[in-house]
């Protein structure tokens, strides 16, 4: 179970599982929000979004991170204004149906330190680790991996 540093109240908090087969579980939880799934390696390498996304948000740039489901899927958008960052979580039933329709789940604004970081701390533990390549095929390159330390 994840626990919440109690100064940090604004904070998000996630966890990465151990992949199986293809599928990652995924656990993120703010304040009352709590968001359990297990993502597809399918599509995309959400984990390499993540780190683009993480270490590189620029000023005024908003950035995706897609977790395909099969077919639904979840957003996470990713924005900076100045000190301000902004994560906004958005399903869709389809990721591939162009009527699908998509649903906001949660928006927060906070602080790089109450946003990204905690991103950057489980990227650091999920990329230290090696998987079969049957559980999960991405490996973060050994420069990126370092960046994270």
């Amino acid at each position: 179970m994840l626990k919440f540093d109690s100064k940090m109240d604004n904070s998000v908090l996630i966890a990465l599982g151990i992949p199986e087969h293809g599928w990652l579980p995924v656990e993120i939880h703010h304040r009352d929000f709590h968001l359990e799934f297990a993502a597809s390696d399918v599509l995309n390498d959400p984990i390499e979004e993540l780190y683009n996304t993480v270490t590189n948000l620029q000023d005024n740039e908003l950035r995706r991170t897609t977790w395909w489901l099969e077919p639904a899927a979840y957003f996470f958008d990713f924005e900076r204004a100045g000190q301000s960052i902004v994560l906004t979580i958005i399903e869709t039933q389809d990721l591939h149906g162009g009527s699908a329709n998509n649903t906001l789940l949660l928006t927060i604004k906070g602080t790089d330190k109450e946003i990204l970081e905690p991103f950057r701390i489980v990227l650091r533990q999920f990329c230290s680790q090696s998987y079969e390549e049957n559980h999960w095929p991405y490996k973060l390159n050994e420069n990126k991996l370092k960046s994270l330390m």
